[in-house]
């Protein structure tokens, strides 16, 4: 019987969806730098597994490409507004909180980000903990930070699924055991629960 859902963050409960959040207030020449200069790089990746902090990767950024500061600055200090909610997939966490379901996140982020959409989303506290990539230094699809998981909540993967977006994160869950659903598109989410018979 499953008891625990896990979600991942990114593209399943709020879109991440970089070159159109830039594409609404940029020309097209700088969302192709910006794309390329920040989310596109290393440092974006060291900011998730919490290996660097923003203002380090920023300097970064600008010592690369001191004739664009005020524009990297702009977008670094308004990542915040990148995401936003995916309202379907948000009532069905509602719905499956109503359930009683053990609801967790499981997600490849930044110390930052998730500050901010944790304060700014209120639909974040239907979950019942979870653990961010950057605040054990490890990352999806790394099999560690799913036994860190598993072993903080004493979950059976077997009592479990877990929805991602992305399919080398579903191979490892599936590898360890838990059910997944691989979330192609957040408007297939209530279909996939249905096969799995998942009440909401």
């Amino acid at each position: 019987m499953i008891k625990n859902i896990i979600f991942d963050i990114g593209n399943v409960l709020v879109y991440y969806r970089p070159i159109e959040f830039l594409s609404k207030k940029y020309p097209e020449e700088d969302v192709l730098f910006l794309f390329s200069a920040i989310f596109d790089t290393q440092e974006w990746l060291d900011l998730d597994k919490g290996t660097k902090t923003e203002s380090e990767v920023l300097r970064i950024f600008i010592d690369r490409n001191p004739e664009r500061e005020l524009i990297l600055r702009e977008v670094m200090s308004d990542l915040c507004s990148i995401f936003t909610p995916i309202e379907s997939t948000v009532e069905i966490l509602k719905l499956l909180k109503i359930h009683e379901y053990n609801l967790l996140y499981l997600s490849n982020i930044s110390h930052q980000i998730y500050s901010c959409i944790f304060e700014k989303y209120d639909f974040f506290n239907n979950f019942n903990g979870g653990i961010i990539s950057a605040k054990v230094n490890m990352m999806k699809p790394d099999t560690d930070i799913y036994i860190r998981l598993i072993n903080k909540y004493k979950i059976d993967p077997g009592e479990s699924i877990f929805i991602d977006d992305t399919k080398n994160n579903i191979l490892t869950a599936s590898n360890l055991g838990f059910e997944t659903i691989h979330l192609a598109s957040p408007v297939t989410l209530q279909k996939d629960l249905d096969l799995l018979g998942i009440n909401t």
